[in-house]
């Protein structure tokens, strides 16, 4: 099977769709049933965060440099040129952007569907934009989501088919670089939420928690993400108690770093469709607080302690109880590995493979 692979979104515009795209891509060129995968990559997109030298030296990997970019009005028709002229069997996309004038199986990647979930989260002009798009995917060879969660919602609200779409969950992995201590961490113990400054992230309820502690905080708090517009509800504000540290963006390896010095990860999101910090901090032995949502249940449950949504007082009891609990930390940091252990990006790649080769012998048929 010879596939194309949009490696577009393994850029730092796209923070955990990036993650997914060059671990799974990393993975599917060391299937035995894939014989050769045609990367598309544009040099114009900012990447920081990954190497990708070695996919692109890869003795199955053919490498295509096209000026088209991952997101914008003229990505679809300009995805679907390229692919016409490939000669591949199929296209498989870490992204939900459906190429246009390709006839190839496309198989596309739909993590969640937020912009329809909680449309007062998202402006109209992306809720627009995202419809169309969702109806467009309802046309594609087959569509992958990442949880039993995810489906249900695209089957609720798109009109995807329900028997081309199909639940592979991510994979997590440990860094292979060396850590590195980011700069503006506190000296001592911290909690960590990793997240963009998005609405659904829930950074706000956080805030609302350390503005309650006061100078009674247990632990500091150090966010790491993208902040948007260069605003946070974690960025210190003059005079305020200094308990709190947006670091903003930061490297892969001051994020292992992190994650393997955190005294709790925190994961406060309203809405996900996976939650990939809460197992990439249990693959590291963090104890996670997370939200109690059907994604975070799913994939932590057994492992992370559960906190209802947005209620800044349960939150500040369960950040105080588990700071000052070693024995419970301990306990969870065991439960924790072996849960995130059965994440793992060669599981995830042989499903997808799976999927792949579902897909060529229905366009056979």
């Amino acid at each position: 099977m010879n596939i194309a692979y949009d490696l577009r979104y393994a850029t730092d515009h796209f923070p955990g769709i990036g993650t997914h795209a060059r671990a799974l891509a990393a993975a599917l060129l060391e299937r035995e049933g894939v014989s050769s995968v045609t990367f598309l990559w544009n040099p114009r997109e900012l990447n920081t965060r990954f190497d990708l030298r070695p996919l692109r030296d890869h003795v199955r990997s053919r490498w295509l440099e096209i000026d088209v970019p991952a997101l914008a009005p003229g990505t679809a028709h300009g995805t679907g040129r390229v692919l016409s002229k490939l000669g591949v069997d199929a296209f498989l996309s870490p992204f939900w952007l459906r190429p246009e004038g390709t006839n190839l199986p496309c198989v596309l990647t739909l993590h969640d569907v937020l912009p329809l979930s909680l449309p007062s989260l998202s402006p109209w002009p992306r809720r627009f934009a995202f419809s169309w798009a969702m109806g467009r995917a309802a046309g594609a060879a087959a569509v992958i989501t990442s949880s039993r969660f995810s489906r249900s919602e695209i089957l609720r609200l798109t009109r995807i088919p329900v028997e081309r779409l199909h639940v592979v969950p991510l994979g997590v992995a440990a860094s292979s670089v060396p850590p590195v201590r980011p700069q503006g961490v506190p000296d001592g113990p911290f909690a960590l939420v990793v997240a963009a400054h998005r609405p659904h992230k829930g950074l706000e309820t956080l805030a609302a928690v350390w503005r309650d502690f006061a100078r009674s905080a247990p632990l500091a708090l150090v966010s790491a993400g993208p902040i948007a517009q260069g605003q946070s509800p974690l960025v210190q504000r003059p005079g305020a108690d200094a308990a709190t540290h947006a670091l903003g963006r930061v490297t892969s390896a001051e994020l292992e770093w992190l994650y393997g010095h955190a005294t709790l990860v925190l994961v406060p999101s309203r809405y996900e469709g996976f939650g990939l910090p809460l197992l990439e901090a249990a693959l590291r032995g963090a104890p996670v607080i997370a939200s109690d949502i059907p994604p975070l249940r799913e994939t932590g449950d057994g492992v992370a302690r559960f906190v209802p949504l947005d209620d800044t007082a349960a939150w500040g009891r369960a950040i105080h109880e588990l700071a000052a609990d070693g024995a419970a930390r301990a306990s969870m940091r065991s439960s924790g590995i072996t849960r995130a252990a059965g994440y793992n990006d060669a599981r995830c790649a042989e499903r997808v493979e799976e999927v792949l080769h579902f897909t060529l012998a229905e366009a056979r048929a």
